[in-house]
This record gives structure tokens, C-alpha cells and sequence, in this order.
């Protein structure tokens, strides 16, 4: 997988969401054992997530969560005893290529027997060239996968639909928050959750590949074609029976940014709990994510020690194309075009600004013989000129206007962390102007 500039990008995106108290167990707690020890990059820094996963698990109060870190592929394993059956569910945070026949044979008969297993993110890179773990995990990406390792699976017109096409497996953009939709609301994971909410930064996984043998998709992110995605409707979670075992298989979860997310711990808690009993008892956080708005477990994300330490511009940078497709997608459900303008500038007035636009399906609207046109780019970005001075939404401030301002709305600003956020759209009218700029100023607001 290629790494991304935006490594970092929303170090600084957190809510000040309170952190939930652990629920003391009334049961003897879940055993939980965590699988890790390699990772095919840099990228995945697999000690780190290990840990906040662990954490993740722990905040739940229903888990007891030990660690097992096996050695690299082609390392010596006469060590590694795991003893898989004095716990009753494994979560893998391991992507290797291959495992001693012995140590694949007591997994897989682990989960046969009825022990839970759940897959986080990179660990369905795993074992390409294992069929048991294929069938057990359902799909899988990378390691040189291809349409061997069997179909595609996405939703299409609300169904699950299998797609034979040739090609490599896995794909990714640019990591941003993206909103998760439940395909199977009625299943214990996900009852009680809102239909679609949104998911922090995060990779969203496309293109995976597998079996799919008894596979149900739990949820699905829609794929965006203008962040390298396909166009589909791509899995995020998934669960499946595998002889006697569950298993519960999470997409998401590259980071300390993505594992903080409270959307992402609870179905990971919700999961890990199913896989191990068949049942959910834990209630939905009252902090739990909107279908709008990220939320975040501070000291979940501080784990990270790049916490906080990101300078706003480049936050910014990855944001305001996240803010800008926003507005883009809320413009075409108006049914209008038009030119978005998206800034940042730090402080209580203006010395700096970093900006982008993007056009909208059209820049300008064309002279007519009882009308001279309008350069939509133009009043873009007088709009956002006007509250950078103002600090008022365009069109409201009572001040005489300036030259090079039309005083017309469209534009929203809001106060930031440590300055103020614009959005302003050109193309349609006010009142439309202003619901698309909403929508761009409140995807920015998740950061800055």
C-alpha cells in the first residue's frame, strides 16, 4: 500500500467528547487475546494501534485483554505458545504473509470449536495464500491478491453484489473522515445505532477481495471517485460464521486518530463482545457520532505521540478537500452549480489566509443579451473577502460595502479552535448559496 502525505493530517480533530467511565463487569470479564507482531510497512505501526486497541477494549469494563506478539514471518516460532483456548475470543492486529502450518492449524481450529475472532483493519492483508483464514475473514486486500482470491463485494442499488472483474485487491484515498451506513440494523453490533454516522479520518478500504462464504455486511462508506475510490458502496464491517466460530471483521482502523473515534470503539467493543458470546449488552455512548459531526475519546487519540502537534495549516490542507467534496455533494442535492471557496486564517484578524476552491460544474454564468454574466469565481471569493474583514456571514454586516464586495449572501464563517473557518459558494440562489457553505464550514468545524 502507498503511504500518504497525510499521515498526520487530523492529528488535531477532537471533540471534547467526555471519556466514558468503565462499566464494572457483573460476569466474569471476556478474555480477549491480541494477535500482532508485524505489519508489511512502516505505515501500519502496529505497536501503537495494539496498545489503543487494548485500551479501546478496556474502557468497555467487560473485557480482561492480554497480548500475544508472535515473530516476524520466517523468524524462529519454537517460543510463540499462545494457547488460544484459554480465551474465548482473538483479535487479530497481525498482517503477515504466512504462518507455521501448527500455528494456522490451532487457529483455525480455535474458531472452528466456536472461539470469536475479529480482524482489524490492515490484519485482512494477511495470509493471502491461506484459504482458511480467506473464508474466515471473508475478504481481504493487498499481498499480491487478484481476482484468484475470488470476487469483490460492494452494495449496488442496496444489495450485496459480487463483482468478478480482473484486477489487484485493496485500494485507498486519502485518509478523511467518511460517514458509515448500516446495511443490517437489526443485527446485535449495530441495533440501537443511528443509520449513518460519521467515522473519523480513517483509510476507507476498497476493492477487497475473498470468498465471501456466509458473509453479512453490517455497514458500508461510499467510496468517492474524487478521493482515488471506485464509485461503490464498499464494506466496513462484516461478520461471518466459520464452523462454530463468529467472527467480526472491521475495515476501519488504521490509526490512533481512527481507533479513538467513538463511532469506531463502540462497534469494535460491540464486536469483539458478539464474536466471543453471541450476544450485546453494552448500551450506545451518548457521545456516539452523528451522521454530520466526528466524535472523539481525548485520551484515546493522546496515546498517540504526534497528538496535538500538527500544525493547523496542514490540518487544514487535508480538511479542505474533505470540506469542498462536502459542499460539492450538498450543491448537486440542491440541484445547482457553481464555484466553493473553503479558508483558514489563525487569529482574531486576518494577516494570512490558506484557501482552496473547486469548480462546481461551472465557473461563470454566460452574457445574455438583457444581462452581462457572472464571474461565479469572482464572487466566491469577494464573498470570503468580505467575512475575512467583517467576521460576519456574508451580506449581514451592517458596515457601508467596500469596493470589490457585493454584500450579497452565501458565505458562512464561524469561530475555530485558534481562528475562523470560511466557506463561501457562488451559483445558485442565497438561500442555497448558504446551505452549501453550512456544509463546508461544518466539516472544517471536526478540526479546526
Amino acid at each position: 500500500m502507498k503511504r500518504f502525505v497525510l499521515t498526520a493530517l487530523l492529528a488535531a480533530m477532537w471533540s471534547t467528547a467526555l471519556v466514558a467511565a468503565p462499566v464494572a463487569p457483573k460476569t466474569k470479564p471476556i478474555r480477549v487475546l491480541i494477535l500482532d507482531g508485524e505489519s508489511a510497512g512502516p505505515y501500519h505501526d502496529w505497536k501503537l494501534t495494539t496498545a489503543v486497541l487494548k485500551k479501546d477494549l478496556e474502557e468497555a469494563g467487560i473485557f480482561h485483554v492480554s497480548v500475544a506478539t508472535a515473530p516476524r514471518f520466517g523468524e524462529d516460532f519454537s517460543n510463540f505458545k499462545p494457547e488460544f483456548g484459554s480465551y474465548q475470543v482473538i483479535l487479530s492486529n497481525l498482517d503477515t504473509p504466512d504462518w507455521p502450518s501448527d500455528e494456522k492449524a490451532q487457529l483455525e481450529q480455535f474458531v472452528a470449536d466456536g472461539g470469536g475472532l475479529v480482524v482489524v483493519h490492515a490484519a485482512d492483508n494477511a495470509f493471502p495464500d491461506w484459504p482458511a483464514f480467506n473464508l474466515m475473514a471473508g475478504v481481504g486486500g493487498w499481498r499480491n491478491r487478484s481476482e484468484k482470491a475470488g470476487p469483490m463485494w460492494y452494495f449496488k442499488d442496496g444489495k450485496l453484489v459480487s463483482d468478478d472483474s480482473a484486477g489487484r485487491a485493496g485500494s485507498h484515498g486519502a485518509r478523511l473522515p467518511f460517514q458509515v451506513v448500516s446495511r443490517s440494523p437489526e443485527h446485535p453490533i449495530m441495533k440501537g445505532l443511528p443509520p449513518v454516522w460519521m467515522h473519523a479520518a480513517d483509510e476507507l478500504y476498497a476493492t477487497l477481495r475473498g470468498p465471501g462464504k456466509d458473509m453479512t455486511v453490517l455497514a458500508t462508506a461510499h467510496s468517492d471517485p474524487e478521493n482515488k475510490g471506485t464509485g461503490h458502496d464498499e464494506p466496513s464491517m462484516v461478520v461471518l460464521k466459520y464452523g462454530k466460530g463468529r467472527v467480526f471483521h472491521t475495515m476501519m482502523g488504521h490509526d490512533a486518530a481512527a481507533l479513538s473515534c467513538v463511532g469506531f470503539m463502540t462497534t469494535l467493543q460491540r464486536g469483539t463482545e458478539w464474536a466471543a458470546t453471541g450476544k450485546v449488552t453494552q448500551k450506545v455512548p451518548p457521545d456516539f457520532p452523528t451522521a454530520e459531526t466526528v466524535s472523539y475519546r481525548v485520551n484515546i487519540a493522546a496515546m498517540d505521540p504526534t497528538f496535538g502537534k500538527t500544525p493547523a495549516g496542514i490540518v487544514f490542507d487535508g480538511l479542505a478537500d474533505a470540506a469542498l467534496a462536502t459542499m460539492r455533494k450538498r450543491a448537486d442535492e440542491l440541484g445547482i452549480g457553481g464555484v466553493a471557496v473553503v479558508a483558514y486564517f489563525e487569529g482574531d484578524t486576518i494577516q494570512s489566509w490558506s484557501s482552496k476552491m473547486s469548480v462546481v460544474g461551472k465557473i461563470k454564468d454566460m452574457p445574455t443579451a438583457d444581462k452581462k454574466g457572472n464571474n461565479l469565481l469572482a464572487i466566491a471569493y469577494a464573498k470570503a473577502a468580505e467575512m475575512a474583514d467583517t467576521l460576519k456571514d456574508s451580506g449581514t454586516s451592517s458596515r457601508p460595502l467596500m469596493t470589490g464586495e457585493f454584500g450579497w449572501n452565501g458565505g458562512v464563517i464561524a469561530r475555530g479552535k485558534k481562528g475562523f473557518l470560511i466557506a463561501a459558494f457562488s451559483g445558485g440562489k442565497s438561500e442555497d448559496d448558504v446551505k452549501v457553505s453550512q456544509a463546508g464550514v461544518g466539516l472544517l468545524k471536526m478540526g479546526l
